[in-house]
């Protein structure tokens, strides 16, 4: 592989963040060992709650600079400083002005930068959203976009488990949706460009190759975290621990699991499972209601939010990982159940669709409330018959978690930048 000359746009970069900075920094800062990387990120958040800045600083000072690794902090100018606010939604039109005009002075960047030496290639990291491509596919070198993500609407038959909050935020981002893959024009601009382009999900897929026409490539947009996995030995005389974290809000359709748990209740009739129920959000309220009124109160633990530590040492007790959502990315916490050795019971959706498959998982199908409280029903009642194959499926957990590493979707990435600036084409 021939060392490159990359300029990489991440907004979000951080070695202390999970989601987006914790993807710009877990494959910006690997791609150092395969070509020189030139980063160019915002030196701090709205809102001030992430500083991208002191955080890579405080990293680096202990660690240890990064060869093969530079980073520019590009100043937010004064349309993102306006519109790039906490409060307001990055669904929603106004925050996507403010990062558009934080990626013309980003681009701006990366042009006095080509001009005074050549990088070999470009790509567009994050946000990943399809609706901002960024501008660095106008340097006229190779492009790589992704992965790209966004694409997938919440299904509109999950909706009665909303609130009316949730429901009219919902609705408004599918419509939202709808327009932006009809009418995003510099996104297909973007994309007609492009030497290789990742995407997310199978939704991601059908809108950049079916809709837009363009060849794309599967790929996660996070890797499993290092951590110290075990394989699950549950010998179905303890009762089977289930695990589920999340934000508290409508798409994470929590009440799914509830009522499968209330089924399963009155099926055994004893208590075959407990069920630890982490984090906090704006539908906890209503959701202890709702176990209360099933009967299930005395089976669950309800955390609260807490730091990641804490979460993950609550998942390294529990045996099964369970998550509900209706749509998601590639959520990190189905990557941190993986790498924990957890079987993960999931919809066959999002990007929980890629990530787990049948050596490490039960994905039930997304075609409705009522199928997805029976599948998640039959998935955990299967497990209870079955001991052994928590433990199959725990194996498979950790091997899975392997495949799916940073290291490796670096490299993949890496290798890509190479065949694309060797050939000028499509890798």
């Amino acid at each position: 592989m021939v060392r490159r000359r990359v300029v990489l746009s991440a907004f979000a970069f951080s070695p202390a963040a999970g989601s987006e900075p914790g993807v710009g920094w877990n494959i910006g800062s690997r791609l150092a060992a395969y070509h020189d990387v030139t980063i160019l990120c915002c030196p701090q958040l709205a809102g001030g709650e992430e500083n991208n800045r002191s955080e890579v600083e405080t990293y680096l000072k202990k660690y240890g600079p990064i060869s093969g690794m530079e980073v520019r902090y590009i100043e937010p100018p004064l349309l993102s400083r306006w519109f790039q606010k906490p409060l307001i939604s990055f669904s929603t039109p106004f925050y996507f002005v403010g990062y558009a005009a934080w990626q013309r002075t980003a681009f701006a960047e990366a042009k006095r930068l080509h001009e005074a030496r050549a990088f070999d290639l470009a790509h567009q990291l994050t946000i990943t959203g399809f609706r901002e491509p960024g501008f660095l596919w106008k340097l006229g070198i190779p492009f790589v976009w992704g992965p790209v993500a966004g694409a997938s609407d919440v299904p509109w038959k999950y909706f009665h488990l909303f609130s009316r909050r949730d429901w009219f935020f919902y609705g408004l981002k599918n419509i939202l949706n709808a327009a932006h893959k009809r009418f995003k024009f510099r996104s297909r601009r973007a994309a007609r460009a492009a030497k290789h382009i990742f995407v997310t999900t199978a939704d991601d897929q059908a809108l950049v190759s079916g809709r837009w026409g363009y060849e794309s490539h599967l790929m996660l947009i996070t890797g499993t975290p290092e951590l110290d996995g075990r394989v699950r030995e549950y010998n179905g005389s303890e009762p089977l621990r289930l695990v589920w974290s999340g934000l508290h809000a409508g798409r994470k359709a929590l009440p799914l699991l509830l009522e499968a748990a209330a089924e399963l209740k009155r099926e055994s009739a004893g208590k075959r499972f407990t069920l630890k129920i982490l984090g906090d959000g704006p539908q906890s309220d209503a959701w202890k209601t709702l176990a209360a009124r099933l009967g299930i109160g005395d089976l669950i633990t309800w955390t609260g939010k807490v730091p990641q530590t804490v979460a993950l040492e609550e998942m390294r007790h529990a045996d099964v990982f369970v998550i509900t959502s209706v749509q998601e990315g590639a959520p990190s916490v189905v990557m941190e159940a993986l790498a924990l050795g957890l079987p993960v019971i999931c919809h066959d959706a999002c990007g929980m669709a890629f990530a787990v498959n049948e050596t490490c998982g039960i994905k039930v199908p997304m075609d409705g409330p009522e199928n997805s409280k029976r599948g998640f029903f039959v998935a955990i009642r299967s497990l209870l018959a079955d001991p052994q194959r928590v433990r199959s499926l725990s194996a498979g957990a950790l091997a899975r978690a392997r495949e799916l590493s940073w290291d490796r979707k670096v490299k993949e990435i890496a290798e890509v930048y190479d065949k694309v600036a060797q050939t000028g084409g499509a890798a």
